[in-house]
């Protein structure tokens, strides 16, 4: 072994300390950034002290009604005081309307860059007004004698702001820290000392109340999916840089990659639907097959990035999260389409709002007689014929108007057959083909609040429940309560924080393992840091898990806005990924082998780091790129290779590396175009050293679109290609892929569309041995009604 790889643990564990040491220090100045910009002074108290917000939010005089002498009048940005006036005021205009340090909703206040900015109305002397002064029940800001120290604390004015209900005494604003003279005589000693002082941040431009992007992130828009007239949410990721999928029988069963790793989470408005027992193969924990169609598809959010602080075990690779449609309006659409193979589907989607109530009802059927491929040397039709019906609903009802509850529904009733394959030079062979029978049924209900501001919360209980016969009998069930909450503590910082509480249970009864449970408590917390055009976020999660015990999990992340048309970010952040259920319970045996679980694996730990930049090169180009870098221990794998006998396995390490590079150019309002790379390259050690992963379908990825829109007519042409694949694995070390299509809309409410898949009839496998579909056409229509 070189020096250097006898070195390369201690170096890495070093540069862990370090980062470790790093999140936490940044957490701690987070608190004291906190406590030095937000403190208030007052004689007579001795401690330090924390008020609640509901007995001091717009609180103005001697009781928790905040009325005083000086009722209904309003401080003014030059400390005059102006009397009472109704809502109809010409005046009333002029008024402040939240402290620097409150987000304001109002889409009107976003900056140049789409972030929502936090409202500023400057006094005379630097000074913002004070919250709650647009209620009419501010006391003059030249009539108090208080004094009150920290950026928040404008005059108090009157006999100061009541502590809560019917006490006479001054107070901080809602939620501010409380100190003695003492105390406080520290804090300003220490803050006229800061490199930025109070005066001076304040002339500072305002700051987003949520940081720039500092992850690569992609969004897909309803817009793009009907566009390109993709009926699954699969066709929709397909059309991203650098994603991957890992397909046995189109149709039937895909698992999604990040960054080349399939440990990707995928939730459905911020709610992972991770199956506990794990896939068929690799380490996905959701077949993108069981995802709800898209017709109930707002946009989908794509971000290649570790997102272990927020959501926990599994996001090593990246987090999808797919955000669904609210019914604003009435309106329905019917989607309906038919094609090869004997295929034909249909959508029918309804939304609609009644006062304070709204709804949207998406239901999906789809059939598939069989599937072709190229160079079969079989012409079986029985092969990956599908039959699926699916129904989403939501409901949103409000509340008040800070608060309101959503119900979500999604029921899906899937019947089959997958099939297993056989290749040789001449082909592959179809060997057997096996049923598949699968029930899903989600639901979930979540209580907002703070809906109107910019730094929302919720509560929410989920319970999602899969039965699927494919071989054996699998059944599992995940339940859980979540909470999350946002706030603004002053214009450069931003806290997030939550809570989980979760419970798996599998069932597999030929696998020999009925009712395994396993219960999760989770906290996390991030504190995002603006200083300038410079914003740090660190963060850190806690787990606590009743069979690998209590772990912590921090990140750091930051970005340098330089302006608005240049971001570069980085991000480190440890991973902790247990075992499913299949890995330790899983003991059959069928057809003359074994496979057989391992009670006592060690859970995958690790690192990921990210440093990339999106640039707008100009009003009709966007560049975006990054490179990456994981490095996971104790990794999780099924070793098939012995042909009577499987079994799962720790590795010693798995090192994945890589970049991508994405480019988006509009022509002119009727064409434009984007072409993108990725390269990853990917070692794992079997206890013999770091060697090629040869198991990875696509080391160099290619993908390219040009998109023509003229009036009433649409057309696209799509091509995803990779190379550098093992061709002793796969069938071939590359391949190519064209899809094309077209749409005509007579009207605002039809449009009339056909798309080819495959049109160079390319014959290659995704998942080893299991060829992909050959060419496919289809025609479709929708209408909006």
């Amino acid at each position: 072994m070189k020096p250097w790889e006898k070195r390369r643990g201690r170096v890495a564990a070093g540069v862990s300390v370090s980062l470790h040491v790093a999140v936490y220090l940044a957490l701690a100045a987070g608190g004291f950034f906190t406590l030095i910009h937000h403190y208030t002074r007052q004689d007579g108290v001795t401690g330090v002290m924390v008020y609640n917000a509901d007995d001091l939010a717009g609180a103005g005089g001697h009781d928790a009604a905040g009325t005083d002498t000086d009722e209904g009048r309003v401080s003014q940005p030059d400390g005059r005081d102006r009397g009472p006036e109704g809502p109809e005021s010409p005046e009333s205009s002029d008024r402040a309307v939240a402290a620097s340090d409150v987000a304001s909703p109002d889409p009107d206040e976003a900056g140049a860059d789409g972030m929502t900015y936090a409202a500023k109305t400057e006094s005379g002397k630097g000074e913002p007004s004070v919250k709650g002064a647009a209620k009419g029940s501010q006391p003059s800001a030249q009539a108090g004698t208080e004094r009150l120290s920290g950026h928040t604390g404008s005059a108090a004015g009157g006999r100061g702001w009541a502590a809560g209900p019917g006490k006479d005494e001054a107070a901080a604003p809602a939620g501010n820290l409380h100190v003695p003279d003492a105390v406080a005589d520290v804090l300003d000693a220490i803050r006229e000392k800061l490199p930025v002082k109070l005066s001076e941040a304040k002339m500072q431009p305002p700051t987003p109340t949520i940081p720039p992007n500092q992850s690569n992130t992609t969004v897909i828009t309803a817009k793009d999916m009907e566009s390109h007239h993709d009926t699954t949410v699969q066709q929709a990721l397909q059309c991203v840089t650098g994603v991957t999928v890992n397909e046995m029988v189109p149709g039937i069963s895909s698992y999604v990659k990040l960054n080349g790793d399939d440990r990707v989470l995928i939730l459905v408005d911020g709610q992972s639907l991770a199956n506990a027992q794990g896939s068929g193969y690799g380490r996905g924990s959701v077949d993108l097959t069981s995802l709800p169609g898209v017709g109930a598809i707002d946009h989908i959010e794509v971000t290649k990035d570790s997102g272990s602080v927020r959501y926990g075990s599994g996001a090593v690779g990246g987090v999808i999260n797919i955000v669904t449609k609210k019914g604003d309006r009435r309106e329905s659409s019917l989607y309906a389409y038919t094609g090869s193979w004997g295929m034909h589907g249909y959508t029918l989607t309804h939304s609609g709002r009644a006062g304070a109530t709204s709804w949207l009802v998406s239901g999906d059927l789809e059939q598939r007689a069989y599937y072709a491929f190229p160079h079969g040397a079989n012409t079986d039709h029985s092969r990956g014929d599908i039959a699926r019906k699916s129904l989403s609903l939501r409901l949103d009802q409000d509340l008040t108007d800070h608060t309101s509850l959503t119900v979500k529904a999604y029921h899906q009733d899937y019947h089959g057959h997958g099939s297993t394959y056989k290749a040789d030079p001449a082909g592959w062979y179809l060997t057997a083909n096996k049923p598949i029978d699968r029930l899903i049924n989600d639901y979930s209900v979540t209580y907002h609040f703070k809906k109107e501001t910019a730094q929302p919360g919720f509560l929410r209980y989920f319970n999602d429940y899969q039965r699927t016969y494919w071989s054996n009998h699998y059944f599992t069930r995940t339940q859980g309560l979540e909470w999350r909450d946002n706030w603004q503590l002053g214009p450069h910082q931003h806290l997030t924080a939550g809570a989980e509480w979760t419970e798996d249970m599998g069932t597999n009864y030929e696998a020999h393992y009925i009712d395994k449970k396993r219960h999760n408590q989770a906290f996390y917390a991030e504190d995002a840091l603006t200083f300038g055009k410079f914003t740090v976020t660190p963060g850190l999660r806690w787990d606590r898990n009743s069979t690998f015990g209590t772990h912590q999990t921090p990140r750091l992340a930051m970005n340098y806005k330089a302006n608005d048309a240049f971001n570069v970010y980085a991000s480190w952040s440890r991973v902790f990924s247990p075992p499913r259920l299949n890995d330790q319970f899983y003991v059959t045996t069928s057809r003359g082998i074994t496979s057989q679980g391992n009670e006592n694996l060690q859970p995958e730990e690790g690192y990921t780091q990210t440093l990339g930049f999106q640039y707008q090169a100009g009003p009709k180009t966007n560049i975006e790129g990054s490179i990456f870098h994981s490095n996971l221990q104790h990794v999780i794998r099924w070793d098939r290779s012995n042909p009577t006998y499987h079994e799962v396995e720790n590795l010693d390490e798995e090192d994945k590396r890589g970049f991508e590079l994405t480019w988006k150019q509009k022509v002119n309002d009727k064409w434009d175009y984007e072409a993108g790379y990725s390269y990853i390259r990917t070692k794992v050690d079997k206890g013999e050293g770091l060697a090629f992963d040869t198991t990875y379908n696509q080391p160099n990825g290619y993908h390219a679109g040009v998109h023509y829109h003229n009036g009433k007519w649409q057309a696209n042409a799509d091509m995803t290609a990779g190379t550098g694949r093992n061709d002793t694995y796969y069938r071939n070390n590359s391949y190519v892929v064209w899809n094309v299509g077209a749409s005509y809309s007579p009207d605002a409410a039809t449009t009339v569309y056909a798309k080819v898949n495959n049109l160079n009839d390319e014959a290659y496998d995704l998942y080893h041995n299991y060829p992909s579909a050959g060419r496919n056409w289809q025609v479709g229509v929708k209408r909006k009604f």
